[in-house]
């Protein structure tokens, strides 16, 4: 399940889904920069690999609630 945030909103530790050139990633925001114009951010997708961009103030962010990728328990 997605919730959508702004993106003045996002801390380190939020699940961000994030639009790339190879598909949507999942990713664990490590580091969140509040900036001028916005905001600045790094995260690491399940694999480990490292990711880095921006987004502008009031934009909407798409974050993945924890439970929704936990696995089912029987």
């Amino acid at each position: 399940m997605t919730i959508d945030v702004l993106a003045e909103d996002l801390r380190p530790g939020d699940l961000l889904e994030f639009s790339t050139e190879h598909g949507t990633q999942i990713l664990r925001l490590t580091f969140v920069e509040r900036r001028i114009h916005g905001i600045k951010f790094m995260g690491r997708n399940h694999e480990g690999q490292l990711y880095s961009s921006g987004m502008q103030y009031g934009r909407p962010a798409r974050c993945v609630q924890p439970w929704a990728l936990a696995p089912a328990r029987r």
